[in-house]
């Protein structure tokens, strides 16, 4: 990694020390005003959180209380307007919720699962992994009937996604792929009908992409790159300028932060984050507006410390530094889409 001094993170997540200079911090800029979007367990069960560029300030999305064990949210995704999108298990499978900006309160785009009283659209369903798609849509990943409300994200291999689209309204459901095979973490391309989404159709995962406008999306899906069963790519992220970001693993190793480029001779990736620095891994980026890269690194040794924890580096791969608490009793994930190895 280039950077002036070398981080030293610590087995428990303890220890940071950076002399990186110069750069941007995470939040600073075009996105200073805006807060991360965190999945913390910090108050008893998993919750999406907005907090500021030190972890401080924490406050609560879509849920009236953070204690509440007997549901989940978590998977954010903040939408053009600021909306925020993000999963929820509380009517008994997962299922995606919207909190529109300025509002305190959620409500289920596709309406509430069967589980909680009513006759719904997703009934019998599992919806995870939400991104936007366009000024007022959603693309998602959605399980039919994996039983007993399991959840896709943490058995992706058993369930078998497809990806499908929605509007924030919930009308327009439609379907994109077809593949028996486990399609999820959605991203949309600048063009805004390219979807790069990770699929486990040649025994992955790893990335593909394809035509959402085309009456048949599933038979536009290609590979990003030659079948290496070494490698497995996961946890895209789409950025304006049409490059990605993505978690790759290697030989079953940790997995660490990619930025990979579409050129003739095909995809040209450079890596942004690496074992020296952050030896437990790297995964989930999400990419701010002003170039900052947040990420999950982890998961560290099962010590009594926090396992997880977010930090920010730029796109060039300097100034690495942890965005939340240091020594905290709880986790913080960006999405926590499949926590990276």
């Amino acid at each position: 990694m280039r950077c002036v001094a070398r981080i030293v993170l610590a087995a428990s997540f303890a220890a940071l020390a950076c002399g990186c200079g110069g750069g941007r911090d995470p939040g600073s800029g075009e996105a200073g005003n805006a807060p991360f979007l965190v999945v913390s367990n910090r108050g008893g069960a998993w919750r999406v959180y907005e907090t500021g560029r030190d972890g401080r300030g924490a406050r609560l999305v879509g849920s009236p209380r953070a204690d509440e064990a007997s549901y989940t949210d978590t998977q954010p995704a903040r939408l053009p307007d600021g909306a925020i999108a993000f999963v929820s298990d509380r009517g008994g499978r997962p299922a995606l919720w919207l909190r529109p900006r300025g509002a305190e309160e959620a409500r289920p785009v596709l309406g509430m699962p069967a589980a909680a009283g009513g006759a719904a659209p997703n009934a019998g369903t599992s919806d995870s992994d939400p991104a936007p798609f366009g000024a007022d849509g959603i693309v998602f990943a959605r399980a039919e009937d994996p039983g007993g409300g399991a959840d896709p994200a943490q058995a992706p291999a058993t369930v078998g996604r497809d990806l499908y689209l929605a509007r924030r309204d919930g009308t327009g459901l439609r379907r994109l792929t077809t593949d028996p095979a486990d399609d999820g973490a959605p991203c949309v391309l600048p063009d805004g009908r390219s979807i790069v989404f990770a699929s486990a159709r040649r025994g992955g995962p790893e990335l593909f992409r394809l035509d959402a406008s085309a009456a048949d999306p599933e038979a536009t899906a290609a590979p990003l790159r030659s079948l290496d069963r070494a490698v497995s790519d996961d946890a895209p992220a789409c950025l304006p300028d049409g490059s990605i970001l993505f978690a790759r693993s290697t030989g079953g190793g940790p997995s660490q932060v990619f930025q990979a480029r579409f050129t003739d001779r095909g995809l040209a990736a450079r890596q942004i984050t690496d074992a020296a620095t952050l030896p437990y891994g790297a995964g989930e980026p999400v990419p701010l507006a002003d170039g900052t890269i947040l990420l999950t690194a982890g998961p560290g040794p099962a010590n009594g410390g926090p396992r997880y924890a977010v930090y920010g580096i730029s796109g060039g791969g300097y100034n690495l530094a942890r965005v939340t608490r240091e020594r905290a009793g709880y986790e913080d994930l960006t999405r926590r889409l499949r926590p990276p190895r």
